[in-house]
């Protein structure tokens, strides 16, 4: 027996108020999910962990723990970015540099000047950025201001939803 969805157009069909089609909106519950970095910070919420060039990275080890994260923003007095710590970073300079880099400030082991979006950008940029440059993290912008921090995993959940989401459309356009 073939599903309801995929069945073709009823007579009902031809009165709208008394349809059994269903449309790609009423078989989502938010909507379209968007394709800007803006509607990830929306899904996972803006929250922002900081430390300065100075912060050991043995209390850097202990925030990615404690937080349950993977990368930490590194801000100026002004509080503007001037690099990112992840775990991976702490990692490679361990095996570098031994275990005396733990004692040492995370200056010496973050990327600096990290490449910034701004949450107009879209998820097929933020990728493609993360691809090409080969790093997970990326902090967001919005006007002149830290806003955000965004994974590669946030992208890849939001795109998922998305390709799920056009899936849901041509579903329903086949079906009428």
């Amino acid at each position: 027996m073939t599903p309801i969805s995929y069945q073709g157009p009823m007579e009902a069909d031809r009165h709208p108020e008394h349809g059994h089609s269903q449309s790609a909106e009423t078989s989502l519950d938010d909507g379209h999910p968007g394709l800007t970095v803006a509607s990830i910070l929306a899904d996972k919420g803006d929250q922002i962990y900081t430390v300065t060039a100075h912060t050991t990275v043995m209390e850097v080890v202990g925030q990615i723990a404690r937080l349950g994260i993977g990368a930490l923003v590194v801000v100026d007095p002004a509080e503007e970015p001037i690099g990112i710590v992840s775990e991976r970073d702490v990692c490679r300079y361990a095996d570098i540099k031994g275990l005396g880099v733990f004692d040492g400030p995370v200056e010496d082991i973050m990327t600096a000047d990290p490449k910034t979006c701004s949450p107009k950008d879209t998820t097929e940029d933020i990728m493609k950025w993360m691809s090409e440059g080969g790093f997970r993290h990326m902090p967001v912008m919005e006007s002149g201001k830290l806003a955000g921090l965004i994974s590669l995993r946030d992208v890849a959940r939001h795109r998922v939803r998305e390709v799920e989401y056009e899936y849901l459309k041509l579903k329903q356009a086949i079906a009428g």
